[in-house]
């Protein structure tokens, strides 16, 4: 049960990672990051929860 939840965990940080690297990349959050010198909060959250939950799944893989 621990592996598949792993798995699932690992799978979806790395798409929440690449969805996080593209929505950082648009026009409107570098606008934002030249403006108020951080990303909008929608990328903030698809970088941090996914690199939050490719953590923990490789932690329940390598358990």
């Amino acid at each position: 049960m621990n592996t598949l939840v792993g798995i699932l965990l690992f799978a979806l940080g790395i798409v929440g990672l690449v969805i996080g690297v593209q929505e950082s990349r648009r026009p409107a959050n570098q606008a934002a990051r030249l403006v108020l010198g951080r990303y909008t909060q929608r990328a903030l959250f698809l970088l941090a929860g996914g690199a939050i939950a490719l953590a923990l799944g490789l932690m329940l893989l390598v358990d």
